[in-house]
């Protein structure tokens, strides 16, 4: 088996997330015999009122499925059959606000190589309090495009990695990502498809439009043979103008990670995270193709 992502402070060799009720008392003085009336007449009622018929009450309508929802739906049903393993994927449609999770969405995953963009947005937000020179642009340019396992040991070691993935995820509130526990190894800081989402929308709406475009330029640029000589066109990276964030891992309790994520198309319209955990027999070509054809029926939702 191949060795993937990672790095010597990547992944150590390994490659490349009682209630309170409101009662009322009725006094009634009224004289024995009025009283006994009263509760005749209630007794009377009792007997001859109508029965009610039986009525079928509608239960209330979900909101409307969107194209996000229709396609992450569809993932997840192709998916069953189909991936050994764990297939996470989420969906944000920017101009609708629908955010879409599967139902594997917010489980804890290895990001591999996605924690080179969590670290990159903490370092650019922080500028003020460690300065951005030109070599650390070049680190964070070089960790995103060709996904340079050196690059990012650099920066991981200058900018507090660790510190990064807390600050990135207490700032966005994040539910799954945090460190890895052992503090070298940030391939192995974890993450999940929603909080992936959540950092891209960060870096599109939030970021000033100087990093922004920075970002996602590189990630746009991206070669498609990483700097360790990885295959890293598969998944997200096969749609025409996407500008995407590929990650890959091996072989850490015997799985192989494969994830890709970002925007589908210029538009930016719509922010995708699939992210995946399958079994290392199926090899990284295995991993990689299932990612792909996952993105097919992703596509092919959200085109409808």
């Amino acid at each position: 088996m191949s060795r993937g992502s990672g790095g010597p402070m990547g992944v150590g060799g390994r490659g490349e997330g009682s209630s309170l009720r409101r009662r009322v008392a009725v006094g009634l003085c009224l004289p024995v015999g009025a009283a006994a009336l009263v509760m005749g007449l209630a007794e009377v009622r009792a007997v001859t009122r109508p029965p009610v018929p039986d009525v079928e009450v509608a239960p209330p309508k979900a909101p409307p499925e969107g194209r996000a929802g229709a396609a992450v739906h569809a993932v997840d049903a192709w998916a069953a059959g189909r991936v050994d393993g764990r297939l996470e994927v989420a969906v944000l449609d920017r101009r609708t606000g629908e955010f879409a999770k599967g139902g594997q969405a917010g489980a804890p995953v290895y990001s591999a190589s996605l924690a080179k963009l969590i670290v990159a947005v903490d370092v650019l937000d922080r500028r003020h309090v460690v300065p951005v020179d030109d070599q650390a642009r070049t680190w964070i340019r070089q960790a995103l495009g060709p996904s340079d396992d050196n690059a990012m040991n650099a920066l991981w070691e200058r900018f507090d990695g660790p510190g990064a993935v807390r600050r990135v995820a207490e700032r966005l509130g994040l539910t799954a990502t945090r460190p890895p526990d052992d503090l070298a190894r940030w391939g192995e800081t974890i993450v999940s498809a929603e909080d992936v989402v959540r950092v891209f929308e960060y870096v599109l709406t939030d970021l000033p439009p100087e990093d922004r475009d920075f970002v996602m330029a590189a990630l746009r640029d991206a070669p498609d043979v990483a700097a360790g000589g990885f295959d890293q066109h598969y998944g997200l990276e096969e749609l025409p103008s996407a500008e995407v964030k590929s990650a890959w891992m091996c072989c850490v309790r015997n799985q192989t990670n494969m994830h890709s994520a970002g925007v589908t198309d210029t538009s930016q319209r719509y922010v995708v995270a699939l992210l995946s955990s399958q079994p290392v027999s199926g090899g990284y070509d295995g991993a990689k193709r299932r990612i792909s054809e996952a993105t097919d029926v992703l596509r092919a939702g959200l085109d409808e």
